[in-house]
């Protein structure tokens, strides 16, 4: 259940109004943990399965054609979940947030080895379940698997983020920062500066230019400008598969400064 305040009930000019906003909030806080108490954490080896079904459903209306990676690219990725790419360092993960056989997030990373970062391609919740603790119990859970995906403590997890800027809708802009603001309350650091363009996931599609996001493991002192070239790396040269000298990266790496070192709150 998502609650709301009647219109009209509170007086924000009453004596009584912090409390009564405090008590709401710790309402909140109550059926939202009542909510995530009953989901289960769950990865996704089978492609056919129901919750594969379900999971593809959510994935495809959360993200716009021009971010969504084939289908067919995503089941056999999802076949081989678990499993080391032939470089010999990196492995894929899908999770489901599951309740009751009905899922309600999804999330999808590739953690690489020698550079001990993971890279986020996917994260999103069931547009019905949201609002009630089930995205943050979802980052949450998340982080605590790549905590677990080698001896030595990975750096952290890194993703790309829409431009608001990017959007001339009102509503889509709003969307894409309200996503960013959910990241940053859940202790991410943006990077508004870095030029994070991506090239086109299939022909056809335009590239897309993206913030950069970072969520450390480590240190926060330690995000160096080295450090984040390194996300730059993760993002462009192993994931996306683009050339060095390409205009991608070029122009990623070209706004590299040391300003950069602390990140944006």
């Amino acid at each position: 259940m998502i609650w709301q305040w009647a219109p009209g009930i509170i007086d924000s000019s009453s004596a009584g109004y912090k409390g009564e906003v405090a008590d709401y909030r710790r309402m909140e806080v109550v059926l939202e943990k009542q909510v995530t108490q009953s989901i289960s954490l769950v990865p996704l080896n089978d492609a056919s399965s129901s919750l594969a079904r379900q999971a593809f459903a959510i994935y495809e209306v959360s993200f716009p054609v021009a971010e969504r990676d084939p289908l067919e690219n995503l089941v056999e990725l999802i076949e081989h979940s678990g499993q080391e790419f032939a470089d010999g360092e990196t492995v894929f993960r899908f999770w489901l947030g599951v309740a009751e056989g009905e899922v309600l997030a999804l999330s999808a990373y590739t953690y690489h080895r020698r550079r001990r970062l993971g890279f986020l391609w996917y994260m999103a919740t069931l547009r019905t379940a949201r609002s009630q603790g089930i995205g943050s119990w979802m980052f949450a859970r998340t982080l605590e698997m790549l905590r677990q995906e080698d001896q030595e403590l990975p750096i952290g997890l890194c993703w790309e983020v829409e431009r608001p800027s990017a959007f001339t809708d009102l509503q889509e802009r709003q969307l894409a920062e309200r996503r960013i603001r959910f990241y940053q309350r859940n202790g991410s650091l943006l990077f508004p500066e870095i030029d994070l363009l991506t090239p086109a996931l299939e022909d056809g599609l335009p590239d897309v230019s993206y913030h950069l996001m970072f969520y450390p493991l480590e240190n926060q002192a330690a995000v160096t400008p080295q450090r984040i070239r390194s996300l730059i790396d993760v993002i462009l040269l192993d994931s996306y598969g683009v050339e060095p000298d390409s205009i991608y990266y070029q122009r990623a790496v070209a706004t590299l400064s040391p300003s950069q070192a602390a990140g944006s709150g």
